[in-house]
């Protein structure tokens, strides 16, 4: 298997050099992977990582997050050749290993900013875990699935997701939140999947919490 981890961030802060290095420890330890990185930073700060791991591409581009991936991968859509790819930011640190066998090859998984549905997930919440969003309540319970907001921070998919045109390029200016990443995939027919992630988002000290409805 082998996997581009895209590490995205208006900055590569020094600060989150332990967050990479456990991401790039924990994928490591999955047997008959191939791992390499690229960066999108805003600026040229990729040196701050690359004690901990080696950037196969190194892009400076200043747009906000859902611009800085469609660009690079549009622009490199013919030569991407990789089973998975995994954007995640570095301010994000995982708390557990990527569960890749409750992907789905056809969707965008990630875990949800706001969920209405029937799915009770571990960790399949991005704001009512532990920290300053505990309150937060953005999940409702229906019987069947109506409303998915997937969290930005850190989402995973497969080939077949970027040849359904899932990252070509975009030409807003408006600020590019969760629900404008959501709003393109769902325009472009793109399946989306809730699954569970055990992390923290270190800046805010708040961790992933449960879609228990």
């Amino acid at each position: 298997m082998k996997i581009l981890i895209i590490i995205i961030s208006n900055e590569m802060n020094i600060n989150n050099k332990l967050n990479i290095e456990i991401l790039n420890n924990y994928l490591h330890s999955i047997d008959d992977i191939v791992v390499e990185y690229c960066g999108i930073s805003s600026n040229d700060d990729f040196i701050n990582y690359e004690d901990i791991i080696k950037f196969k591409y190194k892009n400076i581009n200043s747009k906000e997050q859902f611009s800085k991936i469609c660009d690079f991968i549009t622009d490199n859509k013919n030569i991407l050749d990789y089973d998975w790819y995994i954007k995640i930011r570095p301010d994000i640190k995982l708390l557990e290993n990527i569960n890749f066998d409750i992907l789905s090859n056809t969707a965008i998984n990630a875990i949800a900013r706001l969920y209405v549905g029937h799915k009770q997930i571990k960790n399949g919440m991005s704001v009512n875990g532990d920290g300053p969003w505990k309150d937060i309540r953005d999940c409702y319970y229906d019987t069947y699935e109506k409303y998915i907001i997937l969290d930005d921070m850190l989402y995973i998919f497969h080939n077949n997701v970027i040849h359904k045109d899932a990252f070509d390029k975009i030409s807003e200016t408006i600020r590019e939140s969760e629900w404008i990443h959501t709003k393109h995939w769902v325009e472009r027919n793109i399946e989306l999947n809730v699954i569970g992630i055990y992390l923290v988002l270190t800046k805010y000290n708040a961790f992933s919490g449960n879609l228990l409805c």
